[in-house]
């Protein structure tokens, strides 16, 4: 097993540092593994698209083996949410699939587990997910109240979303709408765990403008965990521009970059 998955591989991992559980309501069920925000203990700035960028700001969380099975708390059962734009999707990949299939190959083992959506894209058995292409934000938290999504109860969320914002210009606009799609899956599934990916590199946009983006995104999940909410920052600083096919979106290479961040 690799060193890390995309997102949801954080919380599982969370587990050998906490030992009380999350019980809750979607899908009957909350998130059933134990959380908790790592802590690692060299410090790197996980905010920045660009891992060669260093600012004030840093985020901390801890290494870990993930090969120990213990850490991976089997005989879960997982209702997850692939949410976001056309990353989500997999738009790119030469399978369709995107990070999907790789983080669900390191999930099913030991566990009951189901993504879940009303979208369908990639070679994958289980391709449900809620990916969009080109969705701006606003338009994810539209999509996210479908039937299939939201309302479908699941106990994780991974989340993706804020690229195209930036793309179009509508930088002023996207942390408020972020903060309001957090809110709704807050809303609908308070106590499911939401894993929020900061982006990665767009060198078609101005200088300084993702990273800005993905601190306040950073700072947005730091004051929710201290009111409380289960939610985790999942840090894409390792991504370069040679990991985009086209200037936005990743290489086959770069979605299993993605899913072992």
């Amino acid at each position: 097993m690799t060193r890390s998955t995309l997102l949801v591989l954080t919380l599982f991992l969370a587990s050998a540092l906490v030992q009380s559980p999350i019980f809750g309501q979607c899908g009957g069920q909350g998130w059933p593994g134990p959380f908790r925000q790592p802590v690692r203990r060299d410090r790197i700035n996980a905010f920045s698209s660009d891992p060669g960028i260093h600012t004030d700001q840093h985020h901390t969380y801890d290494k870990y083996d993930h090969g120990h099975a213990n850490q991976l708390h089997p005989n879960l059962n997982i209702h997850l949410l692939p949410l976001g734009d056309s990353i989500t999707y997999g738009f790119t990949s030469s399978d369709g699939n995107g990070y999907r299939s790789i983080l669900h190959d390191l999930l099913q083992t030991g566990n009951t587990l189901d993504f879940i959506g009303s979208t369908k894209s990639g070679t994958m058995l289980d391709n449900d997910n809620k990916g969009h292409i080109a969705a701006i934000i606003e338009q994810i938290a539209q999509s996210a109240t479908n039937p299939l999504a939201l309302p479908a109860r699941p106990n994780v969320v991974l989340l993706m979303a804020g690229t195209n914002d930036l793309l179009d210009g509508l930088n002023s606009t996207a942390p408020a709408a972020l903060s309001a799609l957090l809110d709704t899956i807050f809303t609908t599934c308070p106590d499911a765990a939401l894993l929020v990916a900061t982006l990665t590199p767009l060198p078609s946009t101005p200088a300084g403008v993702v990273d800005a983006f993905n601190l306040v995104r950073a700072q947005m999940v730091q004051a929710r965990q201290a009111a409380g909410q289960h939610i985790l920052l999942a840090s894409m600083a390792s991504f370069t521009a040679t990991d985009l096919i086209d200037g936005i979106h990743p290489t086959d290479a770069g979605y299993v970059k993605m899913a072992n961040v």
